[in-house]
C-alpha cells in the first residue's frame, strides 16, 4: 500500500495521535518493492543500499524479505546487525572512501567483502582486513541519472587491471566488478553500456591470470515522483538480458537498489506554523507558508538535486500559489524550487495555520540527510502494518 493514498481522515487521525512532522510507513509497500525487483533479477542477490533509509523498521522489514545490506559505515554495519544480519553472509561494504578505523571493525565482526576504485583504498583494505575479498568499482556513463556518482566514485577501465592486480599482490583475492549508473537513472542504456564495460575487463583479467567471479551493478533504480518514465520490470529486463549474454550463467550478480524499495513506501505529514506575505528573491510578492520540516530536515534534496515531491494538502480550497519554507533561521530553507534550483511557488489549496501538507514519496534521502539544524529532530515514525 501507497502511505500517499490514504484518506484525508486517516492522516488527520494519526497526526491528532502523533503529532507533526510525522513519517507514516507501509511495511508492505516495502516488502513489494524489494519483491517486484527480486523477481525482476532473478540471477541478482540483491543488497539494500542502507543509506537510502538506515530506520531500524525498515532495515527489519528487509531483512525478514531476506535482503542483504549494502553499508558504507561502522554505524550503518552495526545498525545492520542489530536487524539481524549476518555480517559475512549479508553485508557488503561498497564504499570506495572508508574509514580505516570503520575497515578494522568490519573485519573484526566478519564482514569480508569490500569495495575498492584506487591504490590507497587497497592498501587501507589490505593492512586492516588482510585477505577478504575485494571488487574493483568502474567509473561509468551517468548521464540520465540525477546524481552522477562517477564524477567522485570509480576507476577508468583502463587502469582496472592493473588495479585487480595490485590487490591481488596486496594479498587480497580480487572478486569482481562493481559499477553504478547514478542516483535515479531514468536511461536503461547506462547499465547495458556499464555491463559490456565490465565484460572487457573481465576478459582483460582473464589474459593477466585473474578468476573474477561476481558483476556487481550498483543501485540507480528509480522511482516515480511526478511524471517520471518509470518502469522497474522493463529495466529489470534489460539487466537481466544483457548479464545473461555477456556473462552466462557462472558469474554472480549483485544489485544494490536503495530508492526504488523505500522511495514510494513512505510519506510525510509536516504542518503550518506560520505565514506570511512578502517579497521572494524575483522581487514580486508571495504567499508564504512556514512548516515544522524544511530543507534542513526532510527536504534537503530539493536543494541539493531539484526533487519535485507530490504534495497535497487536507484542504479542500481555492488554488493558490505559495512558496514554501522550513522552520530554521536560514534563508535557504525554502522547498519551492523550480529545475534550476531557484526559489518558486508552488500551487495548492488554501492553507493557513495549522493546515497539513502531505509529501509523497519521501522515503529516500530524507530522514536520511536530515539534520539537527538550529536543534530540530527529525520526523517521528509511525508503520502503518
Amino acid at each position: 500500500m501507497n502511505p500517499y493514498e490514504l484518506s484525508t481522515g486517516q492522516i488527520e487521525d494519526l497526526v491528532r495521535t502523533h503529532g507533526t512532522p510525522l513519517y507514516l510507513v507501509s511495511r508492505r509497500q516495502i516488502r513489494e518493492n524489494f519483491a517486484r525487483l527480486d523477481a525482476g533479477l532473478p540471477a541478482a542477490k540483491i543488497y539494500y543500499a542502507m543509506k537510502a533509509n538506515p530506520h531500524a523498521g525498515i532495515l527489519a522489514a528487509l531483512k525478514a524479505a531476506g535482503a542483504g545490506f549494502d553499508v558504507a559505515s561502522k554505524g550503518e554495519i552495526q545498525a545492520a546487525i542489530s536487524a539481524g544480519a549476518d555480517p559475512q553472509a549479508d553485508l557488503i561494504f561498497a564504499d570506495t572512501v572508508k574509514d580505516p578505523k570503520h575497515i578494522a571493525y568490519a573485519h573484526g565482526v566478519g564482514l569480508d567483502d569490500f569495495t575498492f576504485d584506487n591504490l590507497s583504498e587497497i592498501t587501507q583494505i589490505a593492512r586492516h582486513a588482510p585477505g577478504t575479498k575485494a571488487h574493483l568499482r568502474l567509473a561509468v556513463d551517468n548521464h540520465g541519472s540525477v546524481a552522477h556518482l562517477s564524477d567522485k566514485f570509480g576507476a577508468p577501465p583502463s587502469a582496472a587491471v592493473d588495479l585487480l592486480c595490485a590487490a591481488r599482490d596486496h594479498g587480497l583475492v580480487p572478486r569482481g566488478i562493481s559499477f553504478h549508473v547514478g542516483s535515479q537513472c531514468l536511461d536503461d542504456q547506462r547499465w547495458t553500456e556499464a555491463l559490456t564495460a565490465t565484460r572487457q575487463v573481465f576478459d582483460a583479467a582473464t589474459k593477466a591470470g585473474l578468476n573474477l567471479a561476481t558483476v556487481d551493478i550498483g543501485g540507480g533504480f528509480p522511482v516515480r515522483y511526478d511524471n517520471e518514465a518509470v518502469d522497474l520490470e522493463r529495466t529489470c529486463g534489460v539487466i537481466t538480458a544483457n548479464f545473461h549474454r555477456l556473462f552466462g550463467q557462472d558469474i554472480e550478480l549483485v544489485a544494490e537498489p536503495g530508492r526504488a524499495i523505500v522511495g514510494d513506501a513512505m510519506i510525510l505529514v509536516t504542518k503550518v506554523i506560520s505565514e506570511s506575505r512578502r517579497r521572494g528573491p524575483d522581487g514580486q510578492e508571495h504567499d508564504w507558508l512556514y512548516f515544522d520540516d524544511g530543507t534542513y530536515g526532510s527536504f534537503l534534496e530539493v536543494l541539493l538535486y531539484q526533487a519535485h515531491y507530490p504534495l497535497r494538502t487536507n484542504t479542500d480550497g481555492p488554488m493558490n500559489d505559495y512558496v514554501l519554507a522550513g522552520p530554521t533561521c536560514d534563508s535557504i530553507d525554502v522547498f519551492s524550487r523550480d529545475p534550476q534550483g531557484r526559489v518558486t511557488t508552488r500551487p495548492l489549496p488554501e492553507m493557513h495555520l495549522d493546515d497539513l501538507l502531505i509529501a509523497g514519496s519521501m522515503g529516500a534521502y530524507t530522514y536520511a540527510e536530515a539534520t539537527n539544524f538550529n536543534g530540530f529532530e527529525p520526523p517521528k515514525f509511525f508503520y502503518l502494518d
